[in-house]
């Protein structure tokens, strides 16, 4: 009883403390190394989020950096990521969504390709394609039924190449999307990551800038719960993905789209909302200097999404038809904000290096808030 009491005594003790010291700083505006500014997210593991901070950075500035590229650390960049997310400001659960990193130093995706040449075992790019995937898990099963030696690998980064429905018009032909804009993977074990992921699924899709904020390399980075390395990985996820379009083609019922099972199975994703495509596609209809170019306005806004619907309207407005945007223009700004709206396909996260760079740390226990 004595111990308990002494126990209680002491952790009050340091609380007291902490909460002096805090108000002394904040009164005084000293800075402490123990600094913090964000407060973090319900699903993050705040000193994952922070040791994510900092291997992004070596990432961005360290040509060695690929040394450090390992399940572990790709963890705690995901718990950073999630943590930054600029659409995902509030004590919210990350449960799905797509991160795209402008990284102005073009240094990102190389260290990337250079962990994965690295890898003794190689990248088992001669097993992407859904039909060479499944013959190699196949031969796999038979092994193990034969009691074969397992082989070992130090493969982590894999290809996945035409495996992944994401981005598909930005990457272009099924050729483009196999040779010059592969899809990769990464399978992250032991339940590091938050919200069940157990997969990042990443890659390149072409520059839309040589100059200005958003110059440099296009990265899209997508935490996923299932590889598809593994025959058992493969059946989860394919699961996984039946049930998301599924559940997409549910959601576009009448009455069905308000349900909160539907608003959040849109929520960071790179799709562009079919029922603001509509809409856009009914003023184009109707505004007479632009209806014989429908059909090609529409095939750039249906794969360029957002961005290419916001051009669009801005060259309208501009007119003497002008009117007839306008409402629309203060809806798409209204959804999505002014910020990144020329560069943005759906509710993809958008992040430039120099703003991962530059973002405050994460709060730790005991740590001390700061004003940013």
């Amino acid at each position: 009883m004595q111990y308990h009491s002494q126990l209680i005594f002491f952790i009050v003790f340091l609380l007291i403390s902490e909460s002096s010291t805090w108000f002394h700083h904040h009164h005084h505006n000293k800075r402490s190394l123990n600094d913090c500014c964000v407060s973090s997210k319900i699903n993050v593991a705040s000193k994952k989020a922070n040791n994510g901070r900092d291997f992004f950075h070596q990432l961005a500035t360290n040509r060695s950096s690929y040394k450090q590229i390992n399940p572990e650390n790709m963890c705690n960049l995901i718990h950073f990521l999630i943590q930054q997310s600029s659409l995902n400001n509030q004590s919210v659960t990350f449960t799905k969504g797509m991160f795209v990193i402008f990284d102005s130093t073009n240094q990102i995706f190389e260290q990337l390709m250079k962990a994965k040449d690295e890898q003794k075992s190689g990248d088992e790019a001669q097993h992407a394609g859904y039909f060479k995937r499944l013959k190699h898990m196949s031969h796999q099963a038979l092994e193990k039924v034969f009691q074969e030696p397992p082989k070992t690998s130090d493969t982590f980064i894999y290809v996945r190449g035409d495996e992944s429905s994401h981005y598909h018009g930005e990457r272009g032909s099924k050729w483009d999307r196999t040779r010059d804009y592969p899809a990769y993977g990464m399978d992250v074990p032991g339940a590091c990551m938050p919200s069940g992921f157990g997969h990042i699924l990443f890659g390149k899709i072409p520059s839309l800038e040589t100059q200005g904020k958003y110059a440099g390399e296009r990265i899209y980075i997508k935490p996923e719960l299932f590889g598809i390395r593994h025959l058992k990985q493969f059946i989860r996820h394919a699961q996984s993905y039946l049930d998301h379009v599924s559940k997409r083609y549910v959601c576009q019922l009448k009455d069905m789209h308000k349900k909160p099972g539907c608003s959040s199975e849109e929520a960071f994703r790179e799709n562009t909302d079919k029922k603001l495509l509509k809409k856009w596609q009914n003023i184009l209809l109707t505004t007479p200097s632009v209806a014989n170019q429908h059909e090609q306005l529409m095939k750039n806004a249906t794969k360029y999404g957002i961005s290419e619907i916001y051009r669009q309207a801005k060259q309208i407005e501009i007119t003497n038809e002008g009117n007839k945007v306008k409402a629309f223009l203060l809806e798409i700004t209204k959804h999505y904000g002014n910020e990144d709206i020329q560069v943005r396909k759906g509710r993809e996260i958008i992040f430039t290096t120099k703003e991962l760079i530059d973002s405050p740390l994460t709060c730790e226990f005991m740590s001390r808030m700061k004003k940013c």
